[in-house]
């Protein structure tokens, strides 16, 4: 059971990891607010020898030698001064904590607006960019999540990239312009299963945390390295004659970072202690993923026979440098954040041969995938009680098969609709298209709606794209709208709050809400709300808080079961034991009550989670196989809970699913 449940534990554990960070957090503020206490101490012994401070007590300062009279001032420190100088720090390190964590409240885009990445257009883009983005539109679609956001470090020759968040479904993916020009695509590839490992198993959050709260322990020390470099700087080209500002500048920059060094010191202990071991389990999950062992090892090798460098030189790269994906930052001194990168390769693929792939590198290497003549998956024979156990083990776990499924749905997308999903304007039209129904009578109804919102011309070019969108498979329709997701959440809020009105107003044009049109429409708001990105916080710790949202949720899977929605019903009923005897009635599951019974289960505690999931999946698979309106309905509940699915359900056979 435990093995099903690993995508909860992993984020559960990640839960745990962040309550450690706050220990440790706590552990080196003290640590660094008693150095400075003690270099507050040393330096008011001095002042004191010379009478320009008080000391305790009322006896004279006697003069009995320099080291005799300093260490007998030293002890006679007033305590107060070591109250004030720990108030003082504590008081800086804490404020400088708290507004960096506010600072990046909105998680990924934060992240990248912190180091000056460049967002990739998708329609806009050049060919190695056009590579990166099939990538990651691939391994979003193999893990079941939204297609990430893609930024570029153009500045960087560095080969690296890390993934920021704190979500699964609102990641982003950073990666500089050295990676893209140095690695082969199956590196690329290889990379991109390292970031989405640690968008998967909770890592992503943790070190958006992390970089947060320990600023305030690092400041002091950045703060004078900040003052050594631009006195360095401005001196440069000067006559000797004229730096003598300069250089006394530097000096007490200097001394800054030499009395912040704790603080740094105990910032990179942490970082350490926590991203080391993870960066190991991220590796290995991209050999799992890629089913490439030599895509991750090569990628590691190839910083290596290249010679290239992994220091990014953008700014605010120290504090992040524990999110990379190599070493970011490094120092002749203090914790590293990563393993070496030869003990990397040996872990992630013992047996690799370094001569035999540096001479094949840039060979032809090819795979081929047998699909039917409609490109979809050959047919898989599987019964639905070994699928709903698979779906439920692929949670957060995406493998090669599921990354092939992906590339061959890319593949076999029509050009047209491909690069309407780029272009935020025709994304919305894609939406649009894909909301309407096959009936035509009730299909001239929602474009006159359309029509009455947006224009002539933008119902007729919703019309055209519908000529592509209802050609393909029905099971596409959600993977459709998460390569959609991008391009219109790169709008201002209001731009997109009007389109998710608008397609209501499609939705409800024919005064029915279909199954399919709720669960697109819901799908979407929760992907394009606003304050989306941010981290969910946990109301409910137990199922049992919100046992009548969990019945509704339950009720609407069971009933697409038909005839067979009581026993449905009573199949996923068994998991949670809540003493359900049967559904909801569906006169009582409209869409706006339905909303809100999701809305709330989103803020279920991670292993409350799992139970109810299992149970939606048992009530989809009761009779031994997945429609495709069960499948939709489950991976609807999936993503209000944010658990991602990769497409273990759409890889079936699409005759099977619309059965």
């Amino acid at each position: 059971m435990a093995a099903e449940f690993d995508f909860f534990e992993q984020q559960d554990a990640a839960r745990r990891a962040t309550r450690r960070l706050i220990a440790g957090y706590v552990l080196a503020v003290a640590f660094v607010v008693a150095s400075f206490c003690a270099a507050g101490a040393l330096a008011y012994a001095v002042l004191a020898m010379y009478g320009a401070l008080p000391l305790a007590g009322d006896a004279p300062l006697k003069w009995s030698g320099l080291f005799g009279t300093y260490f007998y001032a030293l002890a006679r420190v007033p305590v107060q001064v070591y109250g004030a100088v720990a108030g003082v720090v504590s008081g800086v390190v804490l404020a400088i904590s708290a507004y960096r964590v506010w600072r990046l409240r909105d998680g990924g885009p934060a992240v990248a607006w912190l180091l000056g990445a460049r967002y990739v257009e998708p329609g806009k883009c050049s060919a190695i960019e056009r590579r990166l983005l099939n990538v990651v539109e691939e391994m979003a679609i193999a893990s079941g999540i939204a297609v990430p956001p893609v930024y570029v470090l153009d500045f960087d020759d560095a080969v690296n990239a890390l993934v920021a968040g704190f979500s699964p479904n609102e990641a982003v993916i950073i990666v500089t312009k050295g990676a893209l020009a140095k690695l082969s695509r199956d590196e690329l590839q290889g990379v991109m299963g390292h970031e989405f490992s640690h968008i998967l198993n909770g890592d992503m959050a943790l070190n958006v945390y992390l970089a947060g709260i320990l600023a305030g322990l690092t400041w002091i020390g950045e703060q004078g390295e900040e003052m050594v470099y631009r006195a360095a700087w401005q001196a440069k080209g000067r006559p000797r004659e004229e730096q003598s500002p300069d250089a006394v500048g530097a000096l007490f920059g200097a001394l800054v970072a030499f009395i912040g060094f704790p603080g740094t010191l105990a910032a990179d202990a942490v970082k350490a202690a926590i991203s080391r071991q993870r960066e190991f389990l991220a590796d290995a999950a991209s050999v799992q993923f890629t089913r490439n062992p030599d895509g991750i090892a090569g990628a590691l090798d190839s910083i290596l026979a290249l010679r290239a460098h992994t220091s990014v030189r953008a700014a605010h790269s120290a504090e992040l440098s524990h999110m990379f994906f190599a070493q970011a930052v490094s120092h002749w001194w203090g914790f590293p954040t990563h393993p070496p990168i030869g003990e990397r390769i040996r872990r992630a693929h013992p047996r690799f041969l370094r001569d035999e792939y540096r001479a094949t590198r840039h060979g032809t290497r090819s795979e081929v995938a047998v699909i039917d003549g409609a490109g979809n998956v050959v047919k898989t024979v599987r019964t639905g009680q070994a699928a709903a156990g698979l779906a439920l083990a692929a949670i957060g776990h995406p493998t090669a098969r599921h990354v092939d499924f992906a590339a061959r749905l890319l593949g076999n997308l029509p050009q047209r609709l491909r690069a309407a999903l780029q272009r935020a304007d025709e994304a919305e039209l894609a939406m649009f298209a894909l909301a309407l129904e096959p009936e035509e009578a009730t299909r001239r109804t929602e474009l006159a709606a359309l029509e009455a919102r947006r224009g002539a011309q933008c119902a007729a070019r919703t019309n055209e794209l519908y000529v592509y969108v209802g050609g393909l498979a029905r099971n596409h329709m959600l993977t459709l709208a998460d390569l959609a997701v991008p391009a219109i959440k790169a709008q201002r809020q209001k731009e997109r709050d009007r389109f998710l009105a608008d397609l209501a107003a499609v939705v409800e044009a024919d005064r029915r809400v279909t199954l399919r049109e709720f669960v697109l429409l819901t799908l979407l708001r929760q992907r394009l709300r606003e304050g989306a990105g941010r981290p969910i916080p946990t109301q409910f710790r137990r199922i049992e808080e919100v046992a009548g949202d969990a019945h509704a949720a339950l009720s609407v899977v069971a009933l697409a079961a038909g005839e067979g929605a009581q026993a449905a019903f009573e199949k996923g009923a068994a998991v949670l034991k809540l003493g359900w005897t049967s559904p909801v009635g569906a006169e009582a599951l409209g869409a706006a009550k339905l909303g809100e019974s999701l809305e709330r289960l989103r803020h279920l505690a991670p292993f409350a989670k799992p139970a109810l999931l299992k149970a939606c999946l048992e009530a989809a698979a009761a009779d031994g196989a997945f429609r495709l309106a069960e499948a939709e309905l489950v991976r609807m509940v999936a993503a209000t809970l944010d658990c991602p699915i990769p497409p273990v359900l759409a890889a079936q056979d699409p005759r099977a699913l619309a059965a």
